[in-house]
């Protein structure tokens, strides 16, 4: 499959609450070489949400569904030459990358680390934590003696 998006822009719609309407079409340039005939599937903001298939394009292309939005997005910014087209293209880009992990300055080491889930906010890196633990059972082992 060779594909590609089509990428058109609708204006003056009524219906939608901005003048313009921008559309991803993900096009197979085997199958034809004009538009309504190599149609594939529209190109989701999301291709997996939480990991889950939940549209056509997920469903069509499983789990490499992410790297080929990826791919599709990539060529099409390059060879785009509309600057609102540019734009929404670099949003889109931005969903489907995923987001780093969180990092946060321990308060005793200074070193930056990944916070765990939890609903405390984290201040101290799980070295520091394990280390203060450990002071901690043997100050309370001496007491005890």
């Amino acid at each position: 499959m060779k594909l590609r998006l089509f990428i058109c822009k609708k204006t003056d719609l009524r219906d939608y609450s901005q003048s313009h309407y921008i559309r991803f079409a993900v096009i197979d340039l085997e199958k034809s070489k004009k538009y309504p005939a190599n149609y594939v599937c529209m190109l989701p903001q999301q291709p997996r949400v939480n990991g889950k298939a939940n549209n056509v394009f997920s469903k069509l292309f499983g789990k490499d569904s992410v790297d080929i939005a990826k791919e599709l997005l990539k060529k099409s910014l390059r060879s785009e030459s509309d600057i609102e087209i540019k734009k929404e293209i670099e949003k889109r880009l931005k969903i489907v990358e995923p987001k780093a992990p969180p990092k946060t300055k321990c308060h005793v080491c200074k070193k930056y680390f990944t916070i765990e889930k939890g609903r405390f906010r984290q201040r101290v890196c799980l070295e520091c934590r394990k280390k203060f633990q450990k002071r901690k059972e043997t100050s309370t082992r001496k007491k005890k003696i």
